[in-house]
């Protein structure tokens, strides 16, 4: 069973999470063995630390790919819960614990967890459980809300770590698959007229978040100060050029772009292989979203549909998110690079999720869907002459006969 599920799973796609986790490896001892020889007096500190969470993640990626995703979205629920338990757990622990004035981790031990991570992973399965089950009732404000709610919950829990730029992205997804569920525009629309003086509001509540802003709107004046990464990022991808300065031979990394093996991955990555191999990576990516979106197409029901849909655009999201900060186009914010960027409960997550992905993918069936529409055609009563019609009518009682339908 587990052998018949492989094969009938999106190879293409299969190899592509592989190749950009073995890609990612080698970027973050790339772009983080300087760092860590200073801090830690180890150059493979980061490095080591990487590919034990790779393994973490290729086990991960290779139990969801056997596993039924309907045993998750069944559960979801009851996952949801925990999800929003783990945020206030976060939201109460000692300020001690936070990391650069965020309290984003739970530590256990040496594990130390993201907890935004799952809830984002949860909420798509929570979804897509519930919009499977109410079917049509989504149209109703009051089923639309209920899952709004649930949204909300999420989203605030995650703005209060504060991780801004995450929630944000989970929130963009949400709507994403309630509108793909069938939502009515009217009450999507509502909600993002509400949103937009909200999320201006929590964008200018803070001093750091201004100085984004200030550094955003004006880089070459702030170049030296809080435009400071922006700035740099850039200089990395022209130094790149079309072909690069070779893999390992950047000049960013040596305390020029602060993070350079978490935000600014897509930097160092562009300054190293240069334009041409920004365009390999990029279009690796491009072609996981087309073959993510295409099992979402073709999946055999609408849960397995709308987690398809929801764990393609997480990662289409996040890959826009980082190559925008990265290039200048918005402003500086910590969102990692899927695969590539250093940080174990994104990589883990993230593969899992392909995980997931694939296992929907095992069970799709293109060939019946193109018979089933092939026999509606058929059964089509076409305008037509009576021996027209006649023949036909004998063409698709053969057609019937040989078990076709």
């Amino acid at each position: 069973m587990i052998n018949e599920r492989i094969r009938k799973m999106d190879i293409g796609l299969f190899i592509s999470s592989l190749l950009l986790l073995a890609c990612g490896i080698v970027l973050v001892y790339s772009s983080s063995f300087a760092l860590a020889s200073v801090k830690y007096g180890d150059g493979y500190f980061f490095l080591a630390r990487q590919a034990v969470r790779a393994l973490v993640a290729i086990a991960g990626f290779m139990i969801f790919i056997n596993v039924d995703y309907h045993f998750w979205t069944k559960h979801s629920t009851i996952a949801f819960v925990v999800a929003v338990a783990l945020l206030i757990m976060v939201l109460v622990m000692p300020q001690g614990q936070a990391i650069k004035g965020a309290r984003r981790w739970i530590t256990i031990g040496f594990i130390r967890f993201q907890v935004s991570e799952f809830a984002r992973t949860v909420l798509i399965l929570m979804l897509a459980h519930q919009l499977g089950t109410m079917g049509e009732a989504i149209r109703e404000w009051k089923q639309f809300a209920i899952l709004l709610a649930k949204v909300l919950i999420i989203c605030s829990l995650i703005i209060l770590e504060p991780d801004f730029s995450t929630a944000m992205a989970v929130g963009l997804i949400a709507l994403a698959i309630l509108f793909i569920a069938g939502a009515r525009i009217s009450h999507l629309a509502g909600i993002a007229a509400l949103s937009i003086p909200v999320i201006a509001l929590v964008s200018t509540s803070s001093s750091y978040r201004l100085q984004r802003w200030a550094g955003f709107m004006d880089k070459a004046a702030h170049r030296k100060d809080i435009g400071y990464q922006a700035f740099q990022a850039l200089v990395g991808l022209g130094n790149g050029g079309l072909f690069g300065q070779g893999l390992g031979q950047g000049n960013q990394k040596y305390f020029y772009l602060p993070e350079p093996h978490t935000d600014f991955a897509f930097a160092i990555l562009g300054e190293e292989v240069g334009f041409i191999g920004l365009a390999v990576v990029l279009a690796i990516f491009l072609f996981m979203i087309f073959r993510g979106f295409r099992i979402a197409f073709r999946a055999p029901d609408l849960p397995g549909q709308l987690v398809a849909f929801g764990f393609t655009l997480t990662m289409a999201v996040y890959v826009v998110l980082h190559v925008s900060v990265n290039t200048g186009l918005v402003p500086t914010t910590g969102v990692p690079l899927p695969f590539l960027s250093y940080g174990g409960m994104n990589l883990i997550f993230m593969m899992c999720c392909m995980g997931i992905l694939l296992n929907i993918s095992s069970q799709c069936s293109p060939t019946a869907a193109k018979k089933a529409k092939f026999s509606e055609n058929f059964d089509r009563e076409p305008s037509m002459g009576k021996q027209q019609k006649r023949r036909w009518k004998s063409s698709r009682a053969a057609y019937r006969r040989k078990g076709l339908r």
